[in-house]
């Protein structure tokens, strides 16, 4: 009974802030690939005729969500811009709430040990079958546990992946760097009380209970990354507001670390769309995280 409403909260969420494409076009349609034996689901809405090539944007909803929870922030977007949009599931007791093992956290995902790095690259691969991806245009987004993710995939399969982007996520400390360089973006509100800026455990004890290891702080993230990318340790700095962007884009060959810092936001995906599900707070809207990302992801190429 819980399963159901909350997937009836999330739906009646949906239906009463979303986009008119929500309501108006088709929804993406629903997909399986086995990875070591289990059935993994993931929603995809690709264009349904292109020129050639498009690119492809993986997006990780966070702990606790579901792909529903990415749908309202993407799928619009990919729709105007004619790129392909995965929408992969976590594990969890009940499908409306997923994880992500991203080695340190989080939850039912980490405790079972699912291989999600596996589960991305076996996606990647299916969708290639029966889709005019561009492999040289391949990005991944996550939010909170998803970000956490993202970071683990961009390090592990980095001669597939063109860019990340991590919104309130974390590193653990202790990662293999990526073979070759990965250009990142990374977002992250000062005020988030469940991935805290300065690291250490969550002060969600929910959250805190999935964790084995403490948050490394938002400056480790940033760091690591630019040490992996090559780049010069001094960033250009562009500040207005609320908000802070730190550029290094002095780097190797295909690097660049990009890093907006939100003085007053929380624990959410900055922008219009609606908070659905999981564990964001309230909205933030003085950056569209969605069009950020988007933006940086559109100028690199693998």
């Amino acid at each position: 009974m819980k399963s159901i409403a909350f997937a009836m909260v999330a739906a009646a969420l949906m239906l009463g802030s979303a986009p008119a494409w929500a309501l108006d076009e088709a929804s993406p349609a629903a997909h399986s690939v086995r990875v070591g034996g289990v059935a993994r689901d993931y929603l995809l809405d690709a264009p349904a005729e292109a020129s050639g090539p498009v690119p492809l944007v993986i997006a990780l909803h966070g702990g606790g969500g579901s792909p529903m929870t990415m749908t309202p922030r993407w799928l619009g977007i990919a729709r105007r811009e004619g790129f392909a949009v995965a929408f992969p599931s976590g594990v969890g007791r009940n499908a409306n709430m997923g994880t992500w093992n991203a080695g340190g956290c989080c939850g039912f995902a980490m405790a079972s040990g699912s291989d999600d790095v596996a589960f991305i690259g076996a996606m990647i691969d299916d969708i290639a079958r029966d889709h005019r991806i561009d492999p040289k245009r391949v990005y991944v987004t996550g939010l909170s546990n998803g970000g956490m993710l993202t970071y683990r995939i961009g390090a592990a399969l980095a001669p597939r992946i063109a860019a990340i982007a991590v919104v309130s996520g974390a590193m653990f400390g202790g990662e293999t760097p990526p073979a070759t360089p990965v250009p990142v973006l990374i977002m992250h509100g000062e005020q988030d009380d469940i991935v805290p800026f300065k690291g250490g455990t969550s002060p969600m004890a929910l959250v805190a209970r999935s964790q084995t290891q403490p948050f490394r702080e938002v400056a480790y993230a940033v760091d690591f990354w630019r040490r992996a990318d090559g780049c010069a340790d001094k960033p250009s700095v562009e500040a207005k507001g609320d908000v802070t962007v730190e550029t290094y884009a002095q780097c190797a060959k295909g690097g660049e670390v990009v890093f907006y810092w939100l003085k007053s936001a929380g624990h959410t995906w900055p922008g219009p769309a609606p908070v659905v599900g999981g564990l964001e707070r309230a909205r933030y809207d003085q950056v569209d995280a969605t069009e950020v990302i988007w933006r940086f992801f559109s100028r690199h190429t693998r």
